[in-house]
């Protein structure tokens, strides 16, 4: 099983509201072909956006299993089992009240080296975007001395929310690079709109 860590322990996780996808494909405009909107897209309903966030193509959208670990969410192979997925996304979706952004974002990259210990390696990623445009706060995560299963995080702000977004692998599975790469063309398929924007056709 991966060794999943739970981000920033200090706000409570919100569950998420899952919708079957004719409606939505009408309400949010289309996706590409690999970023099916389905019943393993995940939607939550904020209080001034709502967040549409498709699987990735052969990933399934785990909550149940997901939620006992902490997170909001998980994205695994569609063949694999939560428990012994080689490759997962998660989401955690937090309600922002008295803290900032700015402010979860260094509390969560403080605690990943807290709990990986003086050698890790945090490093920006520049230009990774949301459906809309959205810029995002992403870091690659690295450790030269060991293997850690957190390669990459992604913080999306909602205003009055922050999403989370994390991709971990197990030793010896799916290769780096390639993780990387679903889990910024997952990015590129969030979509935030504010309530009553409707969608436009991105990447």
């Amino acid at each position: 099983m991966l060794p999943l860590v739970p981000t920033y322990y200090g706000m409570r996780s919100l569950s998420l509201t899952l919708v079957l996808c004719l409606v939505l494909a009408s309400a949010t405009g289309a996706a590409s072909p690999e970023y099916v909107l389905d019943s393993n897209t995940a939607f939550y309903e904020g209080e001034t956006h709502n967040y549409v966030i498709p699987r990735p193509d052969r990933f399934r959208l785990i909550t149940d299993e997901a939620a006992r670990d902490g997170f909001s969410f998980a994205f695994i192979p569609e063949h694999d089992s939560y428990d012994s997925a080689s490759v997962m996304i998660t989401a955690t979706i937090y309600r922002l009240t008295e803290k900032r952004f700015d402010e979860v974002l260094t509390a969560d990259t403080t605690a990943l080296r807290e709990h990986y210990g003086p050698e890790l390696v945090v490093r920006p990623v520049d230009s990774v975007f949301l459906f809309n445009g959205d810029p995002t706060k992403t870091f690659y995560v690295d450790d030269k001395t060991q293997f850690i299963p957190t390669v990459m995080v992604s913080y999306c702000d909602g205003g009055s929310e922050i999403v989370i977004f994390e991709l971990n692998i197990v030793d010896g599975g799916l290769p780096r690079f390639l993780a990387e790469s679903i889990f910024t063309r997952c990015l590129q398929h969030v979509k935030v709109l504010k309530k009553g924007q409707l969608g436009t056709d991105g990447p």
